[in-house]
């Protein structure tokens, strides 16, 4: 059985690394076994550990239990956006969604963000900076094109003062993307090593 799935993963690791030929019907077929396979195991991930559960736990007449039949309902609602005629029935469950998530991430952003930089600035020269940063990345995205006409450069509208700010901004944005993406290819990488590693122990045992 080892064997068969080290044979696998070799045929999908040449059929993804195929990429870099151009796209090709190969590399189309791992990916669309990758699409499946997550869909298939989140949905009965989902099934088992979530909507089971709740109906077995129905027949014992607990309130907390019951209410989770709403996320279901809410569910169903976007589901009904699949099909344009049943379209407009999901749009409540989208507005819920959109609002709740919009809420959540202005409140985790201002309590995990914000306030630990505020309170940082106790701590010296390291809260300060985060503090400026942050500063600098809020005042960025408050310019906006949609008052000016496509022909006029914004940037040209602004006082000195307010495009160095903003400038200031977009290179802390630059820097934070950057590192991301260093962090992501060195994550990379090491996930490729491992894998290579891996790969070459399996093909020892199939060349036994």
């Amino acid at each position: 059985m080892n064997i068969v799935a080290v044979a696998f993963g070799v045929l999908l690791t040449i059929a993804i690394y195929s990429y870099l030929l151009g796209d090709n019907p190969l590399y189309r077929v791992a990916v669309h076994l990758l699409v499946g396979v997550s869909a298939a195991y989140a949905s009965l991930l989902v099934l088992r550990q979530v909507i089971i559960p709740i109906f077995a736990n129905l027949p014992s007449g607990n309130v907390e239990d019951a209410l989770w039949l709403f996320p279901i309902l809410f569910g169903i609602l976007l589901l009904l956006k699949l099909t344009p005629r049943t379209a407009p029935f999901g749009n409540s469950a989208m507005a819920i969604l959109i609002g709740v998530g919009a809420a959540v991430a202005l409140v985790g952003a201002i309590s995990g963000t914000l306030l630990p930089q505020i309170t940082g600035l106790q701590q010296g020269l390291t809260g300060l900076l985060s503090a400026l940063m942050t500063i600098l990345v809020l005042l960025y995205f408050q310019m906006s094109r949609s008052s000016l006409s496509p022909t006029i450069d914004p940037w040209s509208r602004l006082p000195t003062w307010e495009r160095g700010l903003r400038a200031g901004g977009r290179g802390v944005l630059m820097i934070t993307f950057g590192v991301i993406f260093a962090g992501v290819i060195n994550t990379s990488l090491i996930l490729l090593i491992t894998h290579i590693t891996s790969l070459a122990n399996g093909l020892g045992l199939l060349v036994q």
